[in-house]
């Protein structure tokens, strides 16, 4: 097994030499993205990205750091700010209430010793099929968009279990059924947007937003919020919440894919910190390599 490197200074090799030379990419205890968000998108991607062409085209940068580098160390969520390494998904920080505005605290001031993926935003896509299951797994998921797809089938009562978040949008789709009530039990919910889902009918949980209003949200440019489900079978009505449903599926299985460590191929081949180094011996090792790649790099 290879050593693991222990300061600052030997991430910043790993990294400043991938897409360089054929190194070994971050250690898991180095990956910027929380582990457990990394696996549930690994079992999104494997679970949907052979469904179909416009599937495969959304999930393609679903790989290492995203498409100018796919064979590195996994991790969605990069350091590019908002918008991931992996398109659709995004990483905001956390979601914080101050003085009547709702707002993202951003990834510098998030808590925690890792970046969450809190956004899933893949709209307007054309994508086909069913409300995708694989995002139950999303354990710190704040907004689903998918909007302007070709959805359909019945809205998932499990949803409910997604307990942050705090936007739903799935207008300008085909999805039939209606509005589960347990979704009346999402505590933070903000916006939900069903329009123009002609099938969808029945009545409104009561739990959820009240009726499209402006508001202080720092989510969206558009200022209005609550519900809104124009173009819909939709009556308008208040009804009653149902019960949570059982979440005990909504955990991510223990035999999920781990993330990928990664290796980046060079021009002569694999490189890898040989076995039996200590971390310093690594962190040298690594500093030679990336000396030679500049070397080459500036006297092509």
């Amino acid at each position: 097994m290879a050593p693991r490197l222990s300061s600052p200074l030997a991430t910043m090799l790993v990294f400043s030499a991938c897409g360089l030379v054929g190194l070994t990419a971050a250690w898991d205890q180095y990956a910027p993205t929380c582990e457990e968000d990394i696996r549930a998108a690994i079992m999104f991607r494997e679970a949907n990205v052979n469904r179909s062409a416009r599937w495969g085209s959304a999930l393609k940068s679903w790989y290492g750091g995203g498409e100018s580098c796919p064979h590195c160390a996994d991790d969605p969520c990069g350091s590019h700010g908002y918008h991931g390494n992996w398109e659709g998904l995004e990483c905001r920080g956390d979601w914080v209430i101050e003085d009547g505005w709702s707002r993202w605290s951003g990834q510098k001031s998030a808590k925690g010793p890792c970046k969450k993926i809190t956004n899933f935003h893949l709209p307007d896509r054309g994508l086909e099929g069913p409300f995708p299951e694989h995002l139950k797994y999303f354990p710190n998921l704040h907004e689903i968009d998918l909007d302007s797809n070709n959805m359909f089938g019945e809205l998932p009562e499990w949803v409910a279990c997604m307990t942050n978040l705090i936007e739903i949008d799935l207008e300008e789709n085909d999805f039939t059924g209606t509005i589960p009530r347990a979704w009346g039990n999402l505590p933070q919910l903000e916006e939900v947007e069903v329009d123009d889902n002609p099938q969808l009918r029945g009545c409104i949980p009561h739990g959820l937003p009240a009726n499209e209003h402006g508001g202080k949200v720092s989510f969206s440019s558009d200022p209005k919020i609550g519900t809104s489900w124009g173009g819909t079978r939709i009556n308008g009505q208040r009804c009653q919440n149902a019960p949570m449903p059982d979440c005990s599926h909504t955990k991510i299985p223990e035999d999920a894919p781990m993330p990928s460590k990664g290796t980046v191929p060079s021009h002569g081949g694999d490189h890898h910190a040989p076995e039996g180094m200590t971390p310093e011996e690594a962190e040298e090792y690594f500093r030679q390599k990336l000396e030679e790649t500049n070397r080459v790099f500036s006297n092509p």
